[in-house]
């Protein structure tokens, strides 16, 4: 069986550095406007305003009626775009009865977050200020509107390392290894359930201790041998954060 997973592992001498050439290709956002972004959406759901997730047909989601919840049917995604694109019409999601939007491309609220709060763009073509990156989601859970759009969930990984993510844990041992870092690193920068105010993750979204541990260590050193990146504000077309944090 031809593996290009096994060419790309050979042009690293162990595992471990396969491991961290991957993370060191990956750019994740500062916990400060991934705070601020956090207390937005928590606004933003107790004012009942719908929150992005992306469109699925698997029964997430249902629209109330007087006496009895009904699940939505759509003939496509654009039908579901533009019905929830009206504010007269209110579809919740089922788990967490939040009320939502189906996103318009499947990543338009990430691409438009990571604009908003970094001043960077995204696959936006010419104007795009990020190129050969993809916003990859660390848990996969995006017809969840408490995982599709906040900043925690998700980073900027290079395209030649973004597959790996797609990828299921038990095709090779180093695929859930890395899966399970990001997730590490991303607990340990944005403790999600703190910032959110509520339990998102639980016991079974949990990537392994050796996880833990490692992604301790990489922050830990992160000043000094620069292990982890982080997504720099850009000064073109971004939020005056720091401005707005401290009114």
């Amino acid at each position: 069986m031809l593996d290009g997973l096994k060419a790309f592992k050979s042009l690293f001498p162990t595992d471990d550095a396969f491991v961290e050439h991957v993370i060191q290709s990956i750019y994740f956002f500062e916990s400060n406007i991934v705070q601020h972004q956090a207390e937005a959406i928590r606004k933003d759901i107790h004012n009942g305003t719908a929150i992005p997730v992306r469109y699925t047909s698997n029964g997430a989601f249902y629209i109330q009626r007087k006496v009895n919840k009904i699940t939505p049917t759509f003939n496509s995604k654009g039908e579901a775009v533009k019905f929830t694109a009206n504010d007269q019409n209110f579809v919740h999601h089922r788990e967490t009865e939040i009320r939502v939007k189906f996103d318009k491309d499947g990543n338009y609220a990430p691409k438009q977050t990571i604009r908003d709060y970094t001043g960077h763009w995204v696959s936006g073509g010419a104007s795009s200020t990020v190129v050969n990156y993809v916003i990859a989601h660390t848990w996969n859970k995006t017809d969840n509107p408490l995982y599709f759009s906040p900043l925690w969930n998700y980073c900027l990984i290079a395209y030649h390392c973004a597959y790996l993510t797609d990828k299921k844990d038990d095709s090779d041992p180093v695929i859930k290894r890395i899966k399970d870092l990001i997730k590490a690193i991303s607990l340990e920068l944005y403790h999600p359930n703190e910032i959110m105010k509520q339990t998102v993750i639980t016991v079974e979204d949990m990537p392994t201790q050796e996880a833990m541990e490692e992604a301790r260590q990489l922050i830990q050193e992160k000043n000094q041998e620069k292990k982890i990146h982080f997504v720099l504000k850009s000064e073109r077309d971004r939020k005056n954060i720091d401005k707005e944090g401290s009114n």
